[in-house]
């Protein structure tokens, strides 16, 4: 079992909201004792996930332009290859349209807006923002 996080690029470069999601994604693999996994997508250096506690990087090399089918399948595929049973995804406009396209093809819960660490992670209990 490990946690997955989608780490975003914009044209090869790694974004803000990637290391926060890595560093979000890292937190809960420490209280749970998971390793952590990040998927990017045509990242030229992916060395500075390290930095925010990524033990391991998949870096798929895909179309140019943002597809959210296209990611939502590969991130699917890595979250099963991984055995993952928590995937990390930032509070982004290409994540909003990727999380449930995510969370539909794992047959898996879905919680946006999320604010705060988990409550617990046994039930899994998240707090977020509503309107």
């Amino acid at each position: 079992m490990s946690v997955l996080v989608y780490t975003e690029s914009d044209k090869g470069i790694l974004k803000k909201a990637a290391f926060e999601a890595a560093s979000y994604g890292r937190a809960i693999a420490d209280s749970t004792g998971t390793p952590l996994t990040a998927i990017t997508f045509n990242v030229s250096d992916t060395s500075k996930l390290g930095h925010y506690g990524v033990d391991k990087v998949l870096n798929i090399e895909s179309v140019d332009e943002f597809n959210a089918f296209i990611y939502a399948d590969a991130i699917k595929q890595a979250a099963e290859k991984e055995g993952t049973k928590l995937v990390v995804l930032s509070s982004t406009t290409d994540s909003l349209y990727l999380a449930p396209l995510v969370s539909v093809g794992l047959n898996a819960g879905y919680a946006s807006n999320v604010v705060a660490l988990p409550v617990s992670t046994s039930p899994f209990q998240v707090k977020r923002t509503a309107l």
